[in-house]
């Protein structure tokens, strides 16, 4: 069961990566790498997440479909058969429900599939490791203790004879022998995740054409008034040269439009004069 989780974690990692990879951080202009730090940690966390959740709802599936049929476990785990004759072959069977005891109280799999007891092999209680209704579902409740110790390994290949099996302690630094099969499948198994973010790269590939930069000064009166003296100052000047100019072209139009006039009126005189004759 240890390594079919194993394998069903993998594939999900594999395949939340290739979506994961499929995807393009697009922007309108190029983001500073705090930004761009900011939303990929982001994106990554929601990536744990949502991987985490896939495989957490396959397992919850699968443990309630099993119970909501009733499915017997193959070694009677759950349920198991019985009859009021002997031997069971020759009589009317019935299926039981089987119950675990843990902490003075009893729980029955008919009820609640997630009963679990201790795991115990010929009066040995092996650390860690929980029985109950279903494999799958004591293996998450167990934890990892036995593995990590080399006389707790040694006692299991003696039980089911298989000396020539090398199985080498867990390193306890990279997760603790106490935390669930459980809290390490929320974990996707992974101790410790590595990323590495190549802002130069992007940069380059959205290397904008050009760069504006601004900046807010916060004016002091001193400054404000010495800005103000030199417009006024400026202005003054402007104004000396342009008005001369100004007032020469208005003089030169009324000037040319009083000898237009002149010459109209004197031209009529004459018609009239002639008229006369």
């Amino acid at each position: 069961w240890l390594s079919s989780l194993c394998t069903l974690v993998n594939s999900t990692i594999n395949d939340a990566l290739i979506v994961f990879y499929s995807k393009t951080l697009v922007t309108d202009r190029a983001q500073s790498q705090t930004t761009i730090q900011i939303q990929i940690d982001a994106a990554l966390t929601h990536f744990y997440l949502s991987t985490s959740r896939a495989v957490i709802r396959e397992l919850d599936f699968i443990q309630q479909v099993s119970q909501g049929n009733g499915i017997i476990s193959e070694i009677e785990s759950n349920w198991y058969f019985t009859s009021l004759i002997q031997p069971i072959q020759y009589g009317s069977i019935w299926a039981k429900s089987r119950s675990y005891s843990d902490h003075n109280s009893s729980c029955s799999c008919g009820i609640n599939y997630m009963c679990t007891s201790v795991a115990m092999i010929d009066e040995w209680l092996v650390p860690g490791f929980r029985v109950g209704c279903y494999p799958l579902q004591s293996l998450l409740q167990s934890t990892l203790n036995c593995l990590y110790n080399r006389t707790c390994i040694n006692q299991l290949k003696s039980i089911y004879s298989n000396t020539d099996l090398t199985v080498q302690p867990l390193d306890p630094t990279l997760s603790s022998p106490n935390v669930t099969v459980q809290t390490l499948i929320n974990e996707l198994l992974v101790d410790r995740w590595y990323n590495s973010i190549n802002y130069d790269q992007y940069y380059s590939s959205c290397a904008p054409i050009s760069c504006t930069y601004s900046y807010n000064n916060q004016v002091d009166s001193i400054y404000l008034v010495t800005s103000i003296i030199g417009l006024f100052g400026g202005l003054t000047v402007a104004l000396k040269i342009s008005v001369p100019i100004v007032v020469k072209t208005i003089q030169h139009f009324k000037n040319h439009h009083r000898r237009n006039r002149t010459i109209s009126l004197t031209v009529r005189e004459i018609q009239r004069t002639t008229n006369k004759f």
